[in-house]
């Protein structure tokens, strides 16, 4: 920033002398040398306007200027600038006294809109509230609270939704106004396309008040986080009809299954709910009944993080039905066993999390895949 800052400061010194000798040189009655240094100040300082401040400017942070925001001239004020245009040359071509008043009372309106608008801009602030979690695609709950700290002047007509550039997708909201000291809350429900961490930072406000002349726009800090877990797809979009997942299967030994493993004679220490009535009644001796013990709920699944480069769309969709097939199962009661080749877990919650993060590798080794009942992997 500085290289184009002294370059600036010495040309302009330049153009300053070679506008100062052609003063001089105008007053000694050299009509050329003054023609010829007037313009070689005009040339510096124009090339100085069009290649050195650009890239000055575009390292200042003009948030400390107040009232500093955006402005775009609507249909209204193109309208209204015509109507001080006509004015202003018709007070020039006629002197009249009357006309100069009018445009006088025009140009204070523009004066004051951009004052009203500016002070409306300021000292507000902005809360946004999510959910810390959310499934992509899902859309999820969002409250934006606008805060006015302004002790006397109110807020008019705010539109405020996301920046330009931001993740997170959720409708515009409009506020009216909002008093002094006061504050309003918009509900609404937003959206995130992808998985992985999000940060909502900055939402984008604008206003067309007072008059409509200008839109007026500009960024207030919102910090809010959201991770944001694969998309779940519906449990009959995964095959689960292959394996036996949910403990139907009985095993010979027994157990606290459901199904009848033998019937045999009482002892006090069994429970009287397992009394055989009818093989007791045949036999004149009490009767009870044992079950068969059930296989065991609980699956492995191998996820392995393998990929290619260019296999990005089949790895989200790989992700996407590990996280899938997880959800569906931990919420049917069977215990999941989530391991990669660096990483496991049996909780929902952290398996959702990782694989929200997880990033595609084509140095990635193979997960243990002969301690799981379901791999999952784009290897061929």
């Amino acid at each position: 920033m500085w290289k184009p800052f002294m370059m600036s400061i010495g040309f302009l010194a330049v153009a300053m002398m070679a506008a100062l000798y052609s003063s001089a040189a105008g007053r000694d009655g050299r009509v050329l040398a003054a023609m010829i240094s007037a313009l070689l100040a005009l040339g510096i300082a124009l090339s100085v306007a069009i290649r050195l401040v650009p890239r000055l400017a575009r390292h200042v942070d003009w948030g400390w200027l107040p009232f500093f925001s955006h402005y775009h001239v609507t249909n209204e004020g193109w309208m209204y600038f015509a109507a001080v245009t006509v004015v202003l040359f018709a007070a020039i071509n006629t002197a009249n006294n009357l006309l100069y008043m009018v445009l006088s009372g025009m140009l204070a309106v523009l004066a004051l809109s951009g004052f009203l608008s500016a002070l409306n801009l300021q000292q507000l602030r902005f809360v946004a509230r999510i959910p810390s979690r959310c499934y992509a695609g899902e859309p999820f709950p969002i409250h934006i609270q606008l805060e006015n700290d302004k002790r006397f002047f109110p807020t008019f007509s705010l539109s405020f939704g996301p920046a330009v550039g931001s993740a997170f997708r959720f409708s515009t909201s409009y506020v009216a106004v909002v008093r002094s000291r006061e504050h309003a809350i918009q509900a609404g429900q937003a959206l995130l396309p992808k998985r992985g961490q999000y940060s909502l930072r900055e939402v984008a406000v604008s206003s067309r008040y007072p008059f409509g002349f200008f839109f007026k726009d500009r960024r207030f800090a919102a910090e809010a986080q959201c991770i944001c877990y694969p998309e779940i797809l519906p449990e009959e979009q995964i095959d689960l009809a292959s394996m036996d997942l949910r403990g139907t299967d009985q095993r010979f030994q027994r157990g606290f299954g459901s199904d009848l493993y033998m019937i045999r004679d009482y002892v006090p220490s069994d429970s009287t709910r397992h009394v055989h009535w009818k093989a007791s009644a045949k036999t004149s001796v009490l009767k009870t009944r044992e079950y068969a013990a059930e296989e065991s709920r609980r699956v492995t699944l191998a996820f392995d993080r393998y990929g290619n480069p260019g296999d990005d769309e089949q790895f989200e969709r790989l992700v996407s039905y590990a996280a899938s097939l997880a959800y569906h199962l931990i919420e049917s009661g069977i215990e999941v066993n989530f391991m990669t080749d660096t990483w496991q877990s049996t909780q929902l919650e952290a398996i959702l999390e990782y694989l929200a993060l997880v990033s595609m590798s084509d140095s990635a080794d193979l997960p243990p895949i002969d301690m799981a009942e379901v791999t999952l992997s784009l290897r061929g």
